[in-house]
């Protein structure tokens, strides 16, 4: 049976017009706030899946890489919130089995290494890391519009030092915990779908990046390729509403769960909760 944990990770900002790309502001920010600089508040919220000796943390935050001046710029200010997360829950580092990246961001991946006055250590020292092999092939071709997203020092130290594993099926990767690959993000985004009580939970990662982005033409600039990230949103939406998946946000502030029903003018959302 997979035990689903909500890890919280740590906070950080964006500014609203990134976040919205083209959906004017009169609009977006009345499903999601922005302060009087137009930035908004995001969080970073990782899934551990328990399931008794394997335990499966999706995602790992930004960890503690960086100037002052650049955790002030991205209100990133908790650099310890995941181990600090874990540990309130009773779990240590060297519990976790594995770690599953959906993809190679700065802001989902970086948070499995530590600093150490320049000296870079796993975080999870008994774990085997995951990302999908096209995002791997990817990072180091990547174009200058998303270079600044990736961090070669720390994905290659992962790889060396973590045991990082490509995947390149779809498929069950551990028992009730699938994936499916989407490339309108980065390419080989992997999202996971993980079961849990009789019920499909999605880990929506940056296919879905807040519930305020379910509707098909409402994406974030951060996406590569919008027309590809508008097509697959659309297909697996209606595939969520038709299976009652639930979506898990990662990083909207305000929401952790929703359900959705895809009506004549495409996605609804249902209802909102938390586990």
């Amino acid at each position: 049976m997979n035990r689903l944990i909500p890890i919280h990770a740590g906070h950080f900002s964006c500014d609203g017009g990134a976040l919205f790309s083209v959906i004017p502001k009169p609009l977006w920010s009345k499903v999601y706030p922005a302060d009087e600089n137009n930035v908004t508040r995001l969080t970073m919220r990782c899934l551990l899946v328990d399931q008794g000796e394997r335990k499966i943390l999706i995602e790992a935050g930004v960890g503690n890489h960086y100037p002052e001046k650049v955790r002030q710029n991205n209100g990133h200010e908790e650099t310890d919130a995941l181990p600090k997360s874990l540990a309130a829950l009773g779990y240590a580092a060297g519990d976790i089995t594995d770690v599953l990246f959906t993809h190679l961001h700065w802001d989902h991946c970086n948070g499995a290494v530590l600093n150490e006055d320049g000296r870079l250590r796993l975080l999870f020292p008994n774990a085997t890391h995951w990302c999908s092999k096209r995002q791997w092939e990817h990072f180091p071709k990547a174009s200058v519009r998303e270079q600044a997203a990736f961090f070669p020092d720390i994905l290659n130290f992962l790889k060396s030092e973590g045991n990082m594993q490509l995947v390149e099926n779809e498929g069950e990767l551990f028992p009730g915990v699938s994936i499916r690959f989407f490339d309108g993000h980065t390419p080989g985004q992997l999202i996971p779908l993980i079961e849990s009580e009789g019920r499909t939970y999605v880990y929506t990662s940056d296919l879905i990046p807040t519930k305020a982005h379910i509707p098909v033409v409402w994406l974030a600039s951060y996406d590569l390729y919008p027309v590809t990230a508008m097509e697959e949103k659309e297909a697996f939406l209606k595939e969520v509403a038709e299976k009652n998946y639930i979506l898990f946000f990662e990083h909207d502030y305000y929401t952790q769960c929703a359900s959705l029903e895809w009506t004549d003018k495409g996605p609804k959302l249902k209802e909102t909760f938390t586990f």
